[in-house]
């Protein structure tokens, strides 16, 4: 695995969520936990889009994955779920 800029800028945003939570809070809550949690998947999707996309196999429903995922469409997914969504939320909740 190879440490990028990407991989920095998305370890940065992750960690300003985080302390934009704990501001928020006024401190470390259930809810900046639970924070912490939710941007797990979206780090995992840019950090190792390799070893993710190369998953074959049985899936659910008794489903077969049988081609691997290029690897930059999973981290375009893990993008999108660090960035695109929260501004989609932003927009849509005000």
């Amino acid at each position: 695995m190879r440490v990028t800029i990407g991989k920095m800028i998305a370890l940065l945003i992750a960690v300003g969520y985080v302390a934009a939570a704990v501001v928020a809070e006024h401190g470390f809550t259930g809810n900046v936990l639970k924070g912490c949690a939710v941007l797990v998947l979206p780090m995992v999707l840019i950090w190792f889009p390799e070893e993710l996309g190369g998953l074959t196999g049985f899936a659910m429903r008794g489903a077969n994955v049988d081609t691997e995922t290029p690897p930059v469409l999973v981290s375009i997914m893990g993008w999108f779920f660090l960035i695109g969504l929260p501004v989609i939320a932003y927009f849509a909740l005000r």
